[in-house]
Order: C-alpha cells, then structure tokens, then sequence
C-alpha cells in the first residue's frame, strides 16, 4: 500500500512538473482576469499588477532590502513564484484568455540605505528632560476606567510587560490617519474610542506613553521626520513611543499603531539603533510582536521617518505656560551630524520653532531621573 503512495505522489509531481506551461521558451501562467495579485516576501498586494500585451517588456523593480526576496504573481487560475537576488531579473510570460501572452519581467535591485550617524558626546550641559511617575490623580483615573494591571505577570521582564501593554494599547482600535482625537490624554481618547473614534499614529503614541507610565515606566512620545521633511509633498512625519527598560537601562522604541518593537540579536533597540540596524543589518532584525508582522511591509513605511527625532523636555503633564524651557524652546531635536536644522516644514505649512537642536545621542537618551 505504501509503494503504491510512493508512485502516486512521484507521479503527480511529475505531472507539475511537466505541465509548467512555456511561451518562448520561458515559463507561461494563466489568467482569466486582467488583474492580478503580487506577493512580495510577506506582503500581499491584491490587484495590483495588470496585465499588459501592448507593454514589450512589463516590469516589476523589486527594492531588495535582504540578500533575497520571495516574489509571487497570482492570477485568479494560476500562479508562478521566484527567489531573486540583487543585480537578478527573472521573466515569464502571463496569458489573458486570448491575447497574446504579456511579457513579464523582475529585477531586484539592492536598496540604498541611508549611512546616519550622530555624536557619542554630550554636548549640552544644560539639557533636562522631565518625566512624569505614576503617581497622581489622573493615573489613578486611568488605572480604573482602564486598567491592565492584569496583563503584568510576577517575574515577567520589563520587555514582556511593555509587549503586553503595546498589544493592548495596539488593538483598542482601527487606524484612521483622517481623524484626529479632541483630548491629548489616554482617558480622553480612550472614551472617544469606546464612542466610535478612529485616530491616527500619535493617538496611539499618547495612549501607549501614558499605560506605560501608569505601570511605573518612564515614557515619552516619539517624532520621527524624513530627511526630505522641509519639502517633501507627502507627510513628512510618524509617531511612535520610547519607553525605558529599567531591567536593560536603556530607551527602546515601541510602535503603538504597528504593534512592534524592532530588536537585534535579542535585544530591543532605540529610535536610532534601529535604523542602524536596518541600514547594516537588515537580516537581523526581528519586530518583536504578539502579532504576525511583515518586517519587509513595516520597513517600507517606517524607514524614511527614522531622520530627524524629536520629543518634549517637559513630559509631566503640567499646563503649558508651567512646562520647562530651555532657550525658550519646548523640545529637544537630534539631527544627524552634517544634516541641516529642520526649521519648516511645508507639507504641514508649518515652523519647527520649538525645537533646541542636537547631535549627540547622549543628549538625547539620557537615563531618566
């Protein structure tokens, strides 16, 4: 019975392998619809290849971000799938019905990562960044309307607490980039999301901040801006959520609308750490995650954003006219050594007026007081 198995399954992978259809000598796929879906690693993309006769050569440039990339083309009948690597092209025929077959092309080109770097050197003697602790009325709020206390376990790591709290805080609701919140609080958006709100990234940045804070964490909200960010004509920005790990000493990015927390070799990095790593070590890096995230699908987002980072000198929750100051400004910038001060940005229509800059990593992740 088992040698009757055997000769089955040989026979039917070699029927696939002899019914790969080919058109010129390369390998054909059918297609009953015009449109198609392209898979690229992880990420799906429905409809998004169309298919082209009158196009000679119809080709799809695939930025390479690791050594090599899975890419899949699939018809609503067929489908063909192929490993390239940088300076590869791969080609193939697609059939519609009676057309004539489209030719169909992938390259793979090796992305270019931006070489960042920023001084190891305090610069500023006179730089304080305030924390808020939990301590306080509005914290006690917070912990009753909406408590996780429970998702902390005895013995946990600092790491397994803040992956708690980030995948709580990430699925509270759907992103919506249209709408923004009336409150800057938790409380305040949290309510208007049990109301029906959808908001954008910096909403959950605030709410990620303040229920970690709310669990004894130092946290503050992230800015992160594109190196083009004074001209460029699409958003500029994104908002994450620094948190410090008490157990590791050291600031670690979290990103509350994407649910990860981007590590290496084990280890969870900040802000800057993380694009280094990206531009050195793009293999290496793993999205720590109670989700199933694409590492490809959230580089291509979030890359651009890890320039330019800004975030408040006073995160203690007073009223404007008390928060601290330091040359009048309210925040504090770290810009990579040789790259201009950020001073506008014309996407918004706005001043980066509010701002004392820096170089120095140091400056900018000091250890929390």
């Amino acid at each position: 019975m088992r040698t009757i198995l055997v000769v089955l399954v040989v026979a039917l992978f070699t029927n696939n392998a002899i019914a790969q259809k080919k058109y010129q000598g390369k390998p054909l796929i059918l297609a009953g619809k015009r449109n198609l879906t392209i898979g690229i690693g992880q990420e799906r993309y429905p409809e998004r290849w169309g298919i082209s006769p009158e196009i000679a050569n119809d080709t799809l440039k695939v930025p390479l971000y690791g050594k090599t990339e899975v890419v899949v083309f699939k018809t609503d009948i067929d489908s063909i799938k192929f490993t390239v690597k940088g300076g590869e092209s791969k080609s193939f025929y697609i059939k519609l019905g009676d057309t004539k077959p489209a030719h169909t092309i992938i390259t793979a080109k090796p992305f270019v990562w931006d070489q960042v770097n920023y001084s190891n050197v305090e610069a500023r003697k006179d730089l304080t960044i305030y924390y808020r602790n939990s301590k306080s009325t509005y914290f006690d709020s917070l912990s009753r309307k909406y408590p996780i206390a429970q998702l902390i376990k005895k013995g946990q790591s600092d790491m397994q607490k803040v992956l708690s709290i980030l995948n709580w805080t990430h699925h509270q609701w759907k992103h919506d980039g249209n709408n923004a919140p009336k409150g800057n609080d938790a409380i305040s958006i949290l309510n208007e999301v049990k109301a029906g709100g959808r908001f954008p990234c910096f909403a959950y940045a605030i709410v990620l901040r303040d229920q970690l804070i709310s669990q004894g964490f130092k946290a503050r909200v992230l800015y992160l801006k594109t190196k083009d960010a004074s001209t460029r004509k699409g958003s500029p920005g994104h908002v994450a959520t620094e948190v410090f790990l008490n157990d590791q000493k050291k600031w670690v990015f979290i990103d509350g609308q994407f649910n990860v927390i981007p590590t290496l070799k084990g280890k969870p990095l900040n802000a800057v750490e993380f694009q280094k790593a990206l531009s050195n070590t793009y293999n290496e890096v793993v999205l720590a995650s109670r989700d199933k995230v694409s590492k490809r699908g959230y580089t291509e987002f979030v890359y651009d954003y890890l320039y330019y980072f800004d975030t408040s000198l006073d995160n203690r929750g007073l009223p404007a006219t008390q928060n601290f100051k330091l040359e009048g400004k309210t925040s504090l910038m770290l810009v990579p050594v040789g790259a201009p001060h950020l001073e506008k940005i014309d996407f918004w229509n706005s001043k980066v007026n509010y701002c004392i800059y820096t170089n120095s990593i140091k400056d900018f992740y000091t250890e929390p007081k």
